[in-house]
């Protein structure tokens, strides 16, 4: 299950709540845990991002291959990380998933103020910087969740196209 889309738009968010819901084994990857494990920190077109494409591939198709599910999230921008995801669907043919958060930079401002994660200290300039990087892919499995669906609608909507069990309180 890919999670994609600008910064602000409510994937981790919305990753984090199947993930603690989830009925079955389940790994949760996030894009950005990958920046901020190297000295110097940082991926996109910065010299770590070959070897954050590979390690994310990695731990997602051994989490794959050990009987996770997997969510992956993050702005996976189409630029940057679309032979990733076409090597993870080729080696994982079956049960992938891929929705698309089409969410405006202002709706990722007002997101973001409402989040108040002491761990995210990027600023609305970073934002508008990283948003042109977040767009659709025209992937064949990519889904769109817009901007009008709430939490529990987008969760639902997941839910319903991944088959992912998750408990009946979420």
């Amino acid at each position: 299950i890919v999670l994609r889309g600008p910064s602000g738009s409510g994937k981790t968010t919305i990753s984090k709540i199947l993930f603690e819901s989830a009925v079955d084994k389940v790994a949760l990857i996030e894009q950005d845990h990958y920046r901020f494990i190297f000295k110097p920190a940082g991926g996109g077109s910065k010299p770590n991002s070959d070897t954050i494409h590979k390690m994310i591939k990695a731990n997602t198709l051994t989490a794959l291959a050990d009987g996770y599910t997997v969510i992956l999230e993050g702005i996976l921008s189409v630029r940057s990380y679309s032979e990733v995801l076409d090597e993870i669907f080729t080696e994982h043919p079956n049960e992938n998933y891929m929705f698309y958060f089409d969410i405006s930079l202002e709706e990722t401002f007002r997101r973001h103020e409402l989040r108040r994660n002491p761990n995210h200290k990027f600023t609305q300039d970073d934002m508008r910087e990283w948003y042109p990087a977040a767009h659709k892919s025209d992937h064949m499995l990519e889904k769109i969740i817009p901007e009008t669906y709430s939490t529990e609608r987008s969760v639902e909507f997941i839910q319903k196209i991944s088959g992912l069990k998750i408990t009946e309180s979420s």
